[in-house]
Parts: C-alpha cells; sequence; structure tokens
C-alpha cells in the first residue's frame, strides 16, 4: 500500500478544511485565522490540538469526523499556552541541569574521588559502540568557539569538572547513573528516574515540540516516582483520584517531574525564585481565558492541577 500524499494547502483552503470538520470561527474570523497560519503558526501545528476534543456522534454513538465545541480561537490559544509553556520549563531545565552537576561534583568531592580516574573509570565500564559514541560527543567540542579551548588543553587527562561541561545531558545522565552505583546512593538512584523524565520535557522544549496537544489520560508509559506521589499527597484538594488521573499523562507526568526536581535540587534561592515568577507569569497567560474551556473537563481540569502544583510548589510572598 503506498503512502498518502496530501497536496498542499492554502491557508484560506485550511480554514475552509476545518470549517467542514465542524471547527468554528467566532473568537477569530476566518481571514485572521488565515493570517495566523500564514505568519504565526502552520495549520499542522495549531491543529494538533483538536486532539484533545470529542467529535460528533452519529445516530448510532459512533464518532464521525466532526469536533464538538471547538472554535479556532481555543486552538490559537492553547498554541500560544503551549509555546509560553516550553519556555518557561525550559528555563526550568536549564536551571535543573546546572544544579545536577553541582550535585554530581558534591558527591564526587564528598567520596574523596581525584576528579580524574572516575571519568577513566566511567570510560571504561563502556562496551565498545557506546565508547565510540561518547568519542564522537567530545569530539564535537574540538572546533566550538565555546568548548574547543578546555576540549584541546584537557582531552588527554579529563577531570570530572570539564568532563561534565563537554557531554551533553544525556550522556551526563548515564554518567550520573555510574555515580550512583558507585557511590551507593539511593537518593541519586530515585533522582535518576525523574531526571529523565525531565530530560524528556527538556528535549520537548529546546526542540519547539507541541506538549499540551494530548492531554488524554492513561498515556504514560511508566508509573509516577513515590516522590512525587508522596509531595503531590500534602496538597489540599488534591484527592488521590485526581492525582492518579493526571499524573497517568505522560506530558503531564514530566512536566510535575520539572516542578518537583526544581523544588529538590536547586539550592540557590535567587534562582528559585525567579524560577516562581516566571511560572506565575505562564500560570496568568494559561488561565487568561477560562470561558473557553468550561466545556472541556480534560483541559480545564488539566490547568487547573498544574496551577494548583505551582501555588504550593513555587508560592510568591
Amino acid at each position: 500500500m503506498g503512502t498518502i500524499v496530501k497536496p498542499i494547502k492554502s491557508a484560506q483552503e485550511l480554514v475552509a478544511h476545518m470549517q467542514q470538520k465542524g471547527i468554528t470561527f467566532h473568537i477569530v474570523s476566518p481571514n485572521d485565522a488565515a493570517d495566523y497560519m500564514r505568519n504565526n503558526n502552520n495549520y499542522f501545528r495549531v491543529a494538533s490540538y483538536r486532539k484533545n476534543y470529542n467529535k460528533q456522534l452519529d445516530a448510532n454513538q459512533n464518532p464521525i469526523d466532526k469536533y464538538v465545541n471547538l472554535d479556532f480561537g481555543y486552538l490559537q490559544d492553547l498554541a500560544i499556552i503551549d509555546m509560553e509553556l516550553r519556555y518557561t520549563f525550559l528555563q526550568l531545565s536549564l536551571d535543573i541541569e546546572h544544579f545536577t552537576k553541582l550535585e554530581l561534583l558534591r558527591e564526587i568531592e564528598n567520596h574523596n574521588e581525584d576528579g580524574y580516574q572516575i571519568v577513566i573509570d566511567y570510560i571504561n565500564s563502556l562496551d565498545a559502540e557506546h565508547k565510540k559514541h561518547l568519542q564522537r560527543e567530545l569530539e564535537q567540542n574540538r572546533n566550538s568557539i565555546y568548548t574547543g579551548d578546555i576540549y584541546k588543553k584537557y582531552i588527554s587527562n579529563l577531570p570530572v569538572w570539564v568532563f561534565l561541561e563537554l557531554i551533553p545531558l544525556g550522556t551526563m545522565l548515564y554518567f550520573y547513573r555510574f555515580c550512583a552505583h558507585r557511590f551507593k546512593s539511593k537518593d541519586m538512584q530515585k533522582n535518576l528516574f525523574i531526571l529523565l523524565q525531565c530530560k524528556n520535557i527538556r528535549n520537548a522544549c529546546a526542540h519547539s515540540d507541541c506538549i499540551i496537544n494530548d492531554l488524554h489520560r492513561n498515556t504514560s508509559r511508566y508509573g509516577t516516582s513515590f516522590l512525587i506521589t508522596q509531595k503531590l499527597s500534602h496538597i489540599h484538594g488534591l484527592n488521590r483520584n485526581i492525582r492518579a488521573n493526571q499524573m497517568s499523562n505522560e506530558r503531564i507526568q514530566g512536566l510535575i517531574s520539572i516542578l518537583f526536581m526544581h523544588n529538590k535540587i536547586v539550592t540557590s534561592k535567587g534562582v528559585h525564585s525567579k524560577a516562581a515568577q516566571k511560572l506565575h507569569v505562564f500560570g496568568n497567560r494559561m488561565l487568561r481565558h477560562p470561558k473557553y474551556y468550561v466545556g472541556n473537563s480534560l483541559i480545564s481540569s488539566t490547568f487547573d492541577f498544574l496551577q494548583l502544583v505551582i501555588d504550593n510548589w513555587f508560592p510568591i510572598a
């Protein structure tokens, strides 16, 4: 069976296509919607948020290819909220990455490592394929205007504080796992599970992937960390069913992992305070048009959940 090839459509044709799908244009006019898709965001991304909406049913209760209570203005609003979410959570992810490196260096110092042998031992622990992969990652720094100098100076004898500056986040988490086992640290092992979920959100934000375009339940591949579940249980108004439902969505699970780990690992009050301010600006934007989502409990309940966690874990005096 051959691949289906869809011909490219103009912005006006895409508006007509959306109207055929039952999408209305009461908040944003068809002409303004066409301009938005030409100049601000493409149809493929904007339309992806329709996954959060139900389709109409026929006489036999079977879904037909038309949506219920979906206006283009809702899709546009969700796209903007998602953009603000990516900007906000990318900053939090970078904070977590930085303070994870600091935690590693503290643990290495506390275990009387000299900073050189641990890098050698880590590299020797890798199989041939992973050694080659690490070598390629390190060599990418050779011609970098940012890290080229330290690469050339230290590559023949890498101290851990330089090694951490030259490797990407994924490799840093492999090294984190190595250290967790080397130091027999249960706390680091628990952190690692959460950090891996943080990495997924960090990558999605950095690559400008849509995040809140599928808020349906039971999409997570892994259970929620007990540490996160325990901390969520202390939030007044979040009963067990609400927590379980929200955290069964992998995207929401990842976002909450970022919020949890930022609280746990970021030791700077100034950095945490700045994150809190950013999160509340995002929260205000997320809840700017509550009437848009009155008829969609999937979206409204998710937004309420995120805001409640932000209010409790990142309060502003």
